[in-house]
């Protein structure tokens, strides 16, 4: 079985990508491919669209150097996989001397040829919003500072005189007891400014208090809320469920409930996409999972999975291990379908 890769294309150029294939033995002349995704078992056609009957495509530009074959692919592949990059897709090669094929396995992110023209669009669409925008609010804020100023100087001239009047006619003996009121007074108002600015803190502290300890349980509920069995029985379209379920950053045992609630649902789209997406992203459970439904000793019929599959269970089985080790089932399985 080849072990078969795709990433980006070392250009950076949208819609290209570097194709490379272990463990081709049969040479690299007259190179023929064919394109096969596991949803629903249809194959890529001339046409990018996805036809019931297999369609072989030429393969020019690959290098094979020690069984490592390798080269550049253009739109005609990357565009129609870049339309579900989550989905798992098996390839088979071809040519005058043998066949192989494998599962392909796609490392990082790949952009569609159909990227390179909306990014430059949008910043454009941008820039023109946001000139116009600086423009009108200079003149409003010039002219607001100098109307408070005469407001602020004349309002504590008054309050200056009354307080100065006083203590100036007093003799000795009067002076004595206003000196002994205005400890008083002066306590009276530290007291009144203390207790304000104790009600001023707790009333500012306490939305702070209210909100912290709800906000991280509901984030986690609505987490959990996106992969459930529930939101799957509301959800109308597999894509969207999918999209949210996976932004949830699901455990292991979140996305196993699912798959097994769309099974009994027979909603087919939604198991095979799950599986492959956390399996090829090194969830090491779901890999060992996934190989079990191709695994020819556990395969199950009337479910998801049209057939067992020597194969495509390897291939599962080689990401189960290599995420975990000390699954030692996986490695036995493993070894019994490479004899």
């Amino acid at each position: 079985m080849l072990r078969i890769e795709l990433k980006a294309a070392q250009s950076g150029q949208p819609g290209h990508g570097e194709l490379t294939v272990h463990g081709w033995q049969e040479g690299s002349d007259a190179l023929e491919l064919t394109v096969q995704r596991n949803q629903d078992g249809r194959y890529l056609g001339e046409n990018g669209e996805w036809d019931t009957s297999p369609s072989w495509h030429t393969l020019d530009g690959l290098n094979l150097v020690d069984e490592k074959l390798s080269g550049e692919v253009g739109p005609w592949l990357i565009d129609p996989l870049m339309l579900d990059p989550q989905m798992a897709y098996m390839l088979q090669l071809r040519n005058e001397d043998g066949s192989d094929k494998g599962v392909l396995r796609i490392l990082g992110s790949i952009l569609s040829s159909k990227a390179a023209g909306n990014s430059t669009h949008d910043e454009k669409k941008v820039e023109r919003k946001a000139e116009p925008v600086i423009v009108p609010v200079l003149p409003e804020v010039l002219p607001e500072p100098p109307a408070p100023e005469p407001e602020v100087i004349s309002a504590p001239v008054p309050e200056l005189v009354v307080v100065e009047a006083p203590p100036a006619p007093s003799p000795q003996t009067p002076v004595a007891k206003k000196g002994s009121k205005l400890p008083l007074i002066l306590i009276t108002i530290l007291l009144i400014l203390a207790l304000a600015v104790a009600a001023w803190w707790f009333l500012l502290r306490t939305p702070s208090t209210d909100i912290a300890p709800s906000d991280t349980p509901a984030s986690v509920v609505g987490a959990m809320a996106a992969c459930s069995s529930q939101a799957l029985s509301d959800a109308r379209e597999d894509l969207s469920f999918i999209q949210a379920c996976l932004k949830s950053n699901p455990s292991s045992e979140q996305v196993l409930e699912v798959i097994a609630v769309a099974k009994d649902a027979k909603r087919c789209g939604v198991v095979q996409r799950l599986y492959a997406h956390k399996a090829q992203s090194g969830d090491a459970a779901i890999a060992y999972a996934y190989a079990r439904e191709y695994d020819p000793a556990h395969y199950a019929s009337g479910g998801c999975i049209e057939a067992a599959d020597a194969e495509t269970a390897m291939y599962w089985y080689e990401i189960a291990v290599n995420n975990d080790p000390d699954n030692q089932d996986a490695s036995q399985r493993l070894e019994e379908l490479k004899k």
